[in-house]
């Protein structure tokens, strides 16, 4: 039997019977005599089973209380008393005007009292116990009432064996019950007494609506609430559950992955052996090429998603995720033993909305049928870190349908909040601006939530209070918001104002790109790509950059272009480079535009004096003191272009006054009237000296046992190159 046993019902108005006299019986009832330990051991007497006949007969629903599952292991005189009892009491309000059971009805252990009675609610809130029951006396709707039961011993353990303990769980629960008895906040009433029996403590709930016929409980309703209460009395026990539940399901999801993965590997060597399945898969990736729009499982048509579901429910055969699904349902079930014994019918995996991620998984693998696998390294300057933290504007944000009223003060909100956050503005206060975002959140406002986070989490308007920011990130996280979903993602995979964690930032940022966020994709790609902190996966990284590139996010099309260019990781294609660079530079992306001018500046089959000019410029204006300085050397030498002295000086002088150590060497050489090409030529035999010298201290390490840090002499390799030295 479950360990925790509730019962719902609910009470008519009715003239005969006072729902007011319920509400003192569970509130004042006094406790009967005691009965002696040897006396109450003895087996139960002819009178208690005739009543307990009687019991089963008026009340078959009571043969599922702990009471009775007692009582039929040992029929002795105290498990009958309980028994009885504990019935009466569960149908008090159908029994206490009937002889047959009011005669039994004597006194009973007393409910624990808050004062002169047992009765209490919400918190701050003075119970009344002579006005409650005359209001309900008056009252001319249903009112619903819940019984939670606990066996002694699991109440002892968990501590819920105190009214202060129950009280406080059913407070903690107040928005849940308004929930799911759906009446609304300001008009939920609700009122329950603690008994703490010696079998089974247990709670009586009273809970109706201010406005009357208001109040309804569905069948759904009620497992929520079971549920809710179980996890939070058994959350001690349930916490090892629940941690078993989410390694099962996410190295279900890896693993489902990789499945998917090494079939498409195997149909594309042409040597897979289900042709059924295989026949899908290709069905699938011809729709998906021929489909415009977002390639994501929630946007496609039906028949294209019927098909991918075959493909989950084909994949779920596989031996590694059926074992992996049966012990993730396994998890859930325990958690669901708590509260009932009728567990729901599992479902199959394409139906399970927890595994939504598997079915673009399998979207992923598909188009990797039509298109070219492509093969990657990492490769990262840190000298070229991009930024990327550009808010989205309102009109990316989709809101859900609200009255035209509320949605109207909701955006006035939002607006004038917007408007006091501009730094150049007079009127510029952070404070009230927070204030109204607050209010513009609590009408439902999506980007407000996100933005209150953000502000938080970053304290530059306002102090930063991580704690508070992530309060509204997972609010809005919790609506599906996607902007949401990657800053905390983000935060998450950075770990620094929290404690990191590449689970959940994994997960963020797949449910952000799902839905298309071009910034959650460019960090997911990213992340894949280099495999220190994801399981590098280059096909999945390429194509989540190439999508947020696509998308016109410039770090992701300064990044694409650089590979494009390197040809270590993918075929080089310079033309496609340069386009993606420019484009990055366009918006003024400092990294990209320096790349596409150093790119049309030496490679023949694109070379073009200006264009490269023109990228150095956009590079130079946005603080890149390398463009700077190639464009120093540039109108110096006069080469491709007419020679420019004075230009000349000014870029180098700017590149040296930014840090560029090339440029002050170049400009002390000019200054002191020496040649300069010499000293440039000192200054690459000086770099391939110092690589050289590098690559034996390498040599050295690796002969004593030590590690060499490889990307950091890539950097400065790298870094000798940009400034025009001649890597060996």
């Amino acid at each position: 039997m479950a360990k925790l046993i509730t019962k719902f019902k609910y009470l008519k108005p009715n003239d005969q019977n006072s729902i007011g006299g319920y509400a003192k019986y569970i509130a004042t009832r006094e406790g009967v005599d005691k009965i002696d330990e040897s006396f109450k051991l003895a087996p139960s007497t002819a009178k208690q089973k005739e009543l307990i006949k009687k019991i089963l007969a008026d009340f078959p629903d009571s043969k599922n209380s702990l009471e009775y599952e007692d009582y039929l292991e040992e029929s002795n005189i105290g498990n009958a008393s309980e028994f009885i009892t504990r019935t009466i009491e569960d149908n008090a309000y159908e029994v206490m005007h009937t002889k047959t059971y009011a005669d039994y009805i004597a006194t009973r252990p007393r409910a624990q009292r808050f004062g002169t009675h047992g009765l209490f609610t919400d918190d701050e809130v003075q119970v009344k116990l002579s006005e409650v029951s005359e209001n309900l006396n008056q009252y001319g709707g249903n009112v619903w009432t819940v019984i939670v039961s606990l066996r002694r011993e699991d109440a002892e353990r968990l501590g819920f064996n105190t009214g202060e303990r129950w009280r406080d769980m059913l407070r903690s629960q107040t928005s849940l019950i308004s929930e799911n008895f759906h009446i609304p906040m300001q008009n939920l009433k609700w009122y329950a007494a603690f008994h703490n029996e010696s079998h089974h403590p247990h709670v009586h709930l009273m809970v109706y609506s201010a406005e009357e016929k208001q109040a309804y409980l569905s069948k759904q309703g009620v497992m929520n609430l079971r549920s809710a209460f179980a996890k939070d009395i058994f959350a001690q026990d349930l916490l090892c559950v629940y941690e078993k539940q989410t390694e099962y399901r996410d190295e279900l999801k890896v693993n489902s992955r990789e499945v998917i993965a090494e079939i498409i590997s195997i149909i594309n060597s042409g040597i897979y052996v289900n042709p059924e399945l295989e026949e899908m898969l290709l069905t699938l990736a011809d729709r998906l090429s021929k489909t415009s729009g977002k390639k994501i499982y929630g946007y496609l048509k039906a028949d294209v998603k019927a098909i991918i579901d075959s493909i989950v429910d084909e994949i779920a055969d596989d031996e590694r995720i059926s074992v992996l699904y049966d012990l993730w349902y396994e998890q859930r079930e325990n958690v669901i033993r708590t509260y009932t014994d009728e567990l729901p019918e599992r479902v199959s995996l394409s139906q399970n909305k927890e595994f939504k991620s598997i079915k673009n998984t399998v979207i992923q693998e598909a188009m990797n049928i039509v298109t070219d696998h492509m093969r990657i390294t990492n490769d990262e300057d840190t000298d070229e870190k991009a930024e990327f933290d550009s808010e989205p504007s309102n009109e990316e944000i989709d809101l859900p349908l609200m009255d035209k009223e509320k949605t109207s003060l909701m955006w006035q909100y939002y607006k004038k909040a917007k408007t006091l956050l501009v730094c150049d503005n007079e009127d510029y206060d952070p404070n009230t601006a927070v204030e109204f975002l607050i209010e513009s959140a609590k009408l439902g406002c999506g980007v407000a939530k996100y933005r209150l986070g953000k502000m938080f989490l970053q304290g530059k308007d306002v102090p930063k209070n991580v704690d508070y920011a992530l309060r509204w990130l997972e609010e809005s996280v919790s609506e599906g918001n996607e902007f949401a979903e990657y800053l905390l993602g983000k935060t998450y995979l950075n770990g620094e104002d929290v404690e990191q964690d590449l689970i959940r930032a994994e997960d963020l940022l797949r449910k952000s790109s799902a839905q298309g966020n071009k910034y959650a994709k460019y960090t997911l790609g990213k992340s894949l790509l280099d495999g220190n902190l994801f399981l590098q996966n280059i096909l999945e990284s390429i194509k989540l950059i190439a999508e947020s590139a696509n998308s016109g996010f410039a770090p992701a099309q300064y990044l694409l272009g650089k590979l494009l260019y390197k040809g270590e990781m993918i075929s080089p294609d310079l033309k496609n480079a340069i386009e993606y660079l420019e484009k990055a530079a366009e918006q003024k992306n400092p990294y990209a535009a320096y790349l596409a001018g150093k790119i049309l500046l030496k490679e023949d089959a694109v070379k073009d004096i200006r264009k490269a000019i023109r990228n150095f410029e956009i590079a130079a204006e946005n603080g890149n003191h390398y463009a700077e300085y190639m464009l120093g050397k540039i109108f110096l030498y006069g080469k491709e272009v007419e020679c420019d002295y004075d230009r000349a000086i000014a870029y180098l002088t700017a590149s040296a006054e930014h840090g560029n150590q090339y440029a002050k060497q170049l400009l002390y050489s000019i200054k002191a009237n020496r040649n300069w090409s010499a000293a440039l030529g000192s200054l690459r035999l000086l770099g391939q000296i110092s690589r050289i010298i590098q690559n034996r201290l390498q040599d050295e390490y690796k002969g004593k046992q030590f590690s060499f840090d490889t990307k950091l002499k890539r950097i400065i390799d790298e870094k000798k190159q940009a400034h025009g030295l001649k890597q060996g």
